[in-house]
């Protein structure tokens, strides 16, 4: 950081140069960064600007792309309900439900339960389903033999909604840093929002499993858990397969080794690459230990948009075990004396398994502990 002559400079990795002009009659911000295309990070930045920003006149000069401004804009706006696709009134909400989708489509990449929640079986959340148990059979006859009768079962599901919530608490000074913040926010936002939506959904998950112990830790014993799971579940030409497992488990899945090479090649110890040519998903609410092996098409559920809130009122405990009702011991912190901002980003979701042999959970997993075939 320079200053010189009532301005301040600072230089930032990335080619990124910000410039402050500091004056009694006018403050001006100039922001010279290379052309944005991360859009996954938009609801931070609208985030940033609606904490920020006090007052209407504000958002115009706040640090933000265009379309973040007008997302901001269209939160603030008090409109009446309506449709977003720009046939009618309501349409000033369209800028907002983009973000949004950039939001959801980034964490996509990030946990289990926004990965594949294309692959499940879309339904309405909250919603009442009739689940299959038993099908109807037909068969062939012969000329004048007795028509049979076969019995077909029928079982009530319900598809709970829960709400996946994330939120960070962040210095005004943090804010006012404009652009700079956003990545950090972004960051932090995605990750809390995708480890609480992918708990609830591996509890969901576990409910209706079968689970097995695995049986070594070795690559041959590897291979003959894998084939237990799979000989377990009901897979057919529409099924749609996935192997979640803790991030330690993937790393030493990628390094295991057989007859001087890789067992299983196509794992990436980072994104998880492939298993057995089926995408295999690191996750961080996953327990150690823990190998699931799931068929998506047997799974129902659904995702709504992100909601993004700020507090500035607001007394906080900060642990990540707080007590539940507060005691006299609790120590709370009040955002506004102490000069902080929580952001909240929440978005409801649901799943529920509803046709059995859709999951199988292995238990004591430990491969690659002993490295050999």
């Amino acid at each position: 950081m320079f200053e010189c002559s009532g301005c301040i400079i600072v230089f930032t990795g990335r080619m990124k140069l910000t410039a402050i002009r500091r004056s009694s009659e006018m403050r001006a911000a100039i922001s010279l960064a290379p052309i944005d295309t991360d859009k996954g990070m938009d609801m931070a930045r609208v985030a940033r600007v609606l904490a920020v920003c006090n007052e209407g006149w504000e958002i115009d000069t706040a640090d933000a792309p265009p379309r973040v401004i007008e997302a901001v804009k269209a939160l603030k706006s008090a409109v009446v309900a309506g449709r977003i696709d720009g046939n009618g009134w309501g349409a000033e909400l369209a800028p907002y439900s983009n973000v949004s989708n950039a939001f959801m489509e980034s964490v996509r990449n990030v946990g289990v339960f926004f990965r594949i929640a294309d692959s499940m079986m879309k339904v309405p959340l909250r919603s009442r389903l009739t689940a299959v148990t038993a099908s109807a059979n037909a068969y062939v006859l012969g000329e004048g033999s007795a028509k049979k009768l076969s019995r077909m079962s029928l079982e009530g599901e319900y598809v709970d909604a829960f709400r996946a919530t994330g939120f960070v608490i962040v210095s005004n000074e943090l804010l006012k840093m404009g652009a700079l913040a956003d990545p950090l926010i972004s960051q932090e936002l995605r990750g809390a929002v995708t480890y609480s939506a992918d708990e609830k959904f591996l509890a969901i998950l576990d409910a209706d499993a079968s689970t097995s112990a695995s049986v070594g830790n070795t690559v041959a014993a590897a291979q003959e858990d894998l084939k237990v799971a799979l000989a377990a579940l009901d897979l057919g030409a529409s099924s749609k397969l996935f192997f979640v497992t803790h991030p330690d488990t993937v790393k030493m899945l990628a390094t295991m080794t057989i007859d001087g090479g890789y067992a299983f090649g196509d794992v990436n110890p980072v994104t998880g690459g492939t298993l057995l040519k089926t995408p295999l998903i690191p996750c961080d609410a996953c327990a150690y230990g823990s190998f699931y092996v799931l068929d998506a098409s047997g799974i129902a559920g659904n995702t709504e948009g992100i909601i993004v809130e700020n507090f500035r009122h607001a007394t906080v405990q900060m642990d990540d075990a707080p007590d539940s009702p507060p005691s006299a011991s609790t120590t709370l912190i009040n955002l506004f004396q102490r000069g902080l901002t929580a952001i909240q980003a929440s978005t409801w979701g649901g799943a529920k398994v509803v046709r059995s042999n859709a999951v199988y959970k292995l238990t004591a997993v430990d491969w690659g502990s002993a490295n050999s075939p």
